[in-house]
């Protein structure tokens, strides 16, 4: 891996090597406008002369800036382009199971966060590390022209500063590494709980987690702050040398002219060019930190990208052959030995229990996972519906039309599995039974555009039987033209027809944004440390004019030791502002987080996670960049005006008009030039992190259909969008530094004319922190809807009345964004340990009565009575983390309750493995379900809720395990699709006939 300030870099990208030649360019071009700059100011101060070069020059400053601030913003959003499109290419290459390995969450935050931390290292270091190059040897070989003692001195203090950055940089390239390791997994455990978010709330541990999530948090900060502790070292050493260079400088020259051995035209030129020749190097140094980010976020994308593809090419034909097929998993072969082979115009059935591979050897099919032993390939492209389908599009018809672009016959084929009414739901609004039903349609639509194989796991495990009976025969018309290979536990039946499930429209809230607490510690040292530069240069500045009237040398002692110690002071509340500030921030995330996780508690929104991380970092990142620098640059503007108004008061006017004029006008002008580009482009980045984590999420059906590249062109003209809402933004905030250069080089010049050095080169100093108010600006509106997403309204809920029994009168209840009710008018009346058996068609309301049940759903009218519910969802919901983990979600329970637990959901096997880590994607179907009901039936309660908890089980386990369940005593509602488990229960609740709607 190529270390070094550019790290991979030139080679991954070429937009850095455009960008490198072009800032070269231009920092050649502002070394000669600084020379130009120093010499007409000089001369204007001493002689009144040289005003129309000075205008020129600092024309030519404004204008360089700007093209240089455009220059560099246009190479880090087109580096970010061609870093996360190789990045997530060669993830899809490399295969789910990788992807899986490494981690959804952590690779989504390297693509997203982490080469958002490129944007520093172009806008920031980039220009620093070039014109630091370029710089210092232009100008100090002016200075040695000019007054060489000078130049001998800058040219033993100079080398002195790359060697402590590159000390400090060393010892720092370990912590940035272990602070990215901690952003993943910040990233990852905070996936696991948004994830595990809803059974944690009906274990009443949820808000519990509140306390989790902060100490993730408080990781976080601590190992960033770790890492900033010793990078801001850097930049403290940095500033210390350059000030007391800068001071040992003007303390040599204003001896010099005492003496008479130098003009005061060449003291004062050298003055202004010799902080140019540590300026860059100092920002370098303090940019150190970002840059160490984003090459850190670099060298992770070259890992991946420098890996070579092993996944198999796909053959043509169209069958399937398997022999003797053998997969090592958890100590024992599953599959073991299974043989078949299937052509078009044949279904051939996976049997077996479950946990007996069959989901593995789909797997193997798909090229997602080599086999221990045996043969296994495919010949033609393949349909694929998994057991879990997931999904990169936002709504069904989208989805279908990624899979097979340009389609005509979409809704045809939603027909023929009951699937065309949900064509234009959001797909986080449908049920799972409806999910299934896209994703068979998505496989079929395939089918009927070239694929010749069609691999099916479990298709119509969540439907009724008139839905299933419907799948099951349009895939009996795809095995026409294709090989068909089916899991199922499912048998054939028929009894009713399909009901129209709810329609639901985009759920909207208000989300107004709450005022954010100012970081005042930050802010005031802040300033202290603005006034603190300004007073090294107007005490340097008196100190040459005073000694260019030849006084008694101890006369300039006291001046002497005010510039050593404002240059010492000026980089220590530097170093300790930054620190403060971070800090300050880094605790307000961690409130935020902990409180938007309890709104999360009592709302289940399902965008939890890019809340949680995304818009909080966003908070975080941009509460010190919007709210202090208006203070500091307040603060600095009204102490140098009042300082010019004991000098000058007719230059302490001149100063003040423009200050306040740069002010209110740079800031408007890189508002209105970027158009709303700063919204639209955080907008643009939570869209892109959304459809990244998507992407990555539904990684196997999408490679499995070959539509992986389309989903990367999708992200690819979106990260194209970004660039040039980031160009838009630049050009804004380049002109309007632009405008801070022209106003404080105005000043400067208007100032200079007066003769008075001081008043002449302070306005210079107030460039810097007036150049932070465009950026604040811009990125004001950005930090407010971050900040309104982490506050929204989010009211505690009233408890229901809780009892015995499950009463229900005269209810309705309504999802959020939905145009009717789900349930109307509905009864129900359950006694203690009743078995209520819940039975219609798939999205007829079956979850929804559950949701009401759980609290998820507060009723819209009627009457609501209901004792302490547990509950085993349709989607079991585990985390990545041991057997024992897992279960005492529910609640704390010794290792003997576990194992009778896990007995009793009919997971013998398990009861020895409570220390095994587990992962979601590497269970069978009907295994996650025994672990969540065995979750379930350990949490205390009166009421046993499960949505079908014998979907992937064969039916010889689902019997043994219905019969377990009803000698446990409590009550019980089952929702099923299976009529001879209704048939067994003592209530039945038929949400399909009229009665319930």
């Amino acid at each position: 891996m190529k270390r070094g300030p550019l790290g991979a870099l030139p080679q991954l990208s070429r937009n850095a090597r455009r960008a490198l030649a072009g800032v070269g360019v231009l920092a050649f071009l502002n070394a000669l406008a600084l020379v130009a700059q120093a010499v007409a100011l000089a001369s204007v101060i001493t002689t009144r002369e040289g005003l129309p070069l000075l205008a020129v020059a600092i024309l030519a400053r404004a204008a360089l800036s700007w093209a240089t601030e455009s220059a560099a913003a246009r190479a880090a959003a087109g580096a970010k382009e061609e870093l996360r499109t190789q990045l997530l290419a060669k993830s899809f290459d490399r295969g789910p199971g990788w992807i899986a390995d490494r981690g959804t969450a952590e690779l989504s935050v390297l693509a997203t966060k982490g080469l958002d931390a490129l944007d520093a290292y172009f806008t920031r270091y980039l220009p620093a590390l070039v014109t630091a190059v370029v710089v210092p040897p232009l100008v100090g070989a002016w200075i040695l022209f000019t007054d060489w003692p000078s130049a001998v001195l800058i040219a033993v203090t100079v080398p002195l500063i790359p060697v402590f950055a590159a000390l400090i940089g060393w010892y720092t390239e370990k912590r940035v590494r272990k602070a990215a390791d901690v952003t993943e997994l910040l990233s990852a455990q905070l996936l696991e709980l948004v994830r595990a978010l809803p059974v944690l709330t009906v274990f009443g541990r949820a808000k519990q987690q509140a306390t989790a999530v902060r100490q993730i948090g408080e990781q976080h900060r601590k190992a960033t702050m770790g890492t900033l502790k010793v990078a801001f070292l850097s930049a403290l050493v940095l500033e210390i040398a350059a000030s007391l260079s800068v001071a040992l400088i003007a303390v040599g020259i204003g001896i010099r002219l005492v003496h008479g051995d130098m003009t005061l035209m060449t003291a004062l030129v050298v003055l202004i060019l010799a902080p140019e020749c540590y300026l860059p190097l100092r920002a370098a140094g303090a940019a150190h930190h970002a840059s160490e980010d984003g090459l850190e976020a670099v060298r992770r994308v070259a890992e991946v990208v420098e890996h070579e593809d092993s996944r198999r090419p796909r053959l043509p034909g169209g069958s399937v052959h398997v022999d003797n097929l053998r997969v090592l998993r958890r100590g024992g072969f599953a599959p073991d030995g299974v043989s078949f082979d299937v052509r078009p115009g044949e279904i051939h059935r996976l049997e077996g229990a479950s946990g007996a591979g069959k989901s593995t050897t789909f797997q193997v099919l798909l090229g997602f996972l080599e086999p221990t032993d045996g043969t296994a390939f495919v010949a033609g492209d393949i349909a694929y519906v998994p057991q879990k389908p997931a999904f990169a599009a936002l709504t069904p018809r989208a989805e279908l039309e990624l899979t097979v672009p340009d389609a005509d016959d979409i809704e045809q084929v939603a027909r023929e599995v009951v699937a065309e009414h949900l064509l234009d739901r959001r797909i986080t609004d449908l049920s799972t039974g409806e999910r299934q039903r896209v994703a068979v349609a998505r496989a079929l639509l395939r089918v009927r555009h070239g694929a010749t194989v069609l691999l099916l796991d479990e298709p119509t495990a969540h439907l009724d039987p008139v839905t299933s009976r419907k799948v099951d025969k349009a895939i009996k018309r795809a095995s026409a033209t294709a090989a068909v290979v089916l899991a199922s536990h499912r048998e054939k039946e028929a009894t009713e027809d399909e009901t129209v499930a709810r329609v639901v429209t985009e759920e909207t809230r208000t989300e107004r944004p709450k005022r954010l607490p100012l970081p005042w510690k930050g802010a005031a040292l802040g300033v202290l440390a603005t006034l603190a530069g300004i007073a090294l240069t107007a005490l340097a500045a008196h100190l040459i004019a005073r000694a260019a009237e030849m006084p008694p040398i101890l006369t300039l002692s006291v001046l002497v030791v005010g510039v050593r110690t404002f240059a010492l002071s000026k980089g220590v509340l530097r170093y300790v502002e930054r620190l403060v500030t971070h800090d300050e921030t880094f605790r307000l995330a961690n409130n935020l987080r902990a409180e938007l996780w309890l709104r999360l508690v009592r709302t289940q929104r399902r965008d939890g996670l890019q809340r949680l991380v995304e818009d909080t970092d966003t908070v975080r990142d941009l509460v010190p960049r919007v709210l202090l620098p208006p203070v500091v640059a307040i603060g600095a503007g009204i102490a140098t005006t009042v300082l010019f108004a004991f000098i000058d008061p007719a230059a302490a006017l001149t100063l003040g008009g423009l200050l306040l004029a740069a002010g209110l006008a740079a800031p408007a002008v890189a508002v209105w030039t970027e158009r709303r580009a700063s919204t639209k482009l955080a907008r643009g980045r939570r869209r892109v992190a959304r459809d990244t984590i998507n992407a990555l999420a539904a990684a196997p059906d999408l490679i499995a259909h070959d539509a992986h590249h389309r989903v990367l062109a999708k992200l690819h003209a979106a990260d194209v969008e970004l660039a040039g809402q980031t160009r838009r933004q630049a050009f804004g905030t380049g002109a309007a530094t632009a405008i801070v250069l022209l106003a404080t080089g105005a000043a400067a010049l208007v100032c200079a004319t007066t003769g008075n050095p001081v008043l002449g080169l302070v306005p210079l100093a107030l460039a810097e922190p007036l150049a932070a108010l465009p950026l604040a600006a811009q990125q004001r509106r950005a930090m407010r809807e971050a900040s309104a997403r982490l506050q929204f309204d989010a009211p505690e809920r009233p408890e229901p009345a809780r009892g015995k029994r499950i009463r229900l009168e005269n209810v309705d209840v309504r999802w959020p964004g939905a145009t009717e009710p789900t349930l109307r008018d509905l009864h129900l009346d359950v006694q203690p340990g009743t078995h209520v058996a819940i039975v219609g068609p798939s999205g007829s309301g079956k979850s929804t009565l559950f949701a009401l049940l759980l609290g998820f759903l507060p009723p819209e009218r009627g009457i609501v009575e209901l004792p302490r519910a547990t509950w085993c969802p349709q989607e079991p919901m585990l985390v990545s983390t041991t057997v024992r983990e897992n279960l005492r979600m529910s609640g704390q329970h010794d290792d003997e309750r576990l194992r009778e637990a896990l007995r009793t959901a009919c997971l013998p096997e398990w009861a020895d493995r409570l220390d095994t880590v587990i992962r979601p994607d590497q269970v069978s179907g009907g295994e996650a379900q025994r672990l969540a009901l065995a979750r379930a039936l350990l949490h205390d309660a009166d009421v046993v809720l499960l949505d079908e908890p014998t979907a992937h089980l064969d039916e010889p386990t689902a019997r043994t395990l219905l019969d377990r369940l009803r000698r446990d005593g409590r009550t019980i509602l089952h929702i099923t699709h299976r009529p001879d488990e209704a048939a067994r229960a003592d209530l039945v609740l038929d949400l399909g006939t009229p009665a319930y709607r």
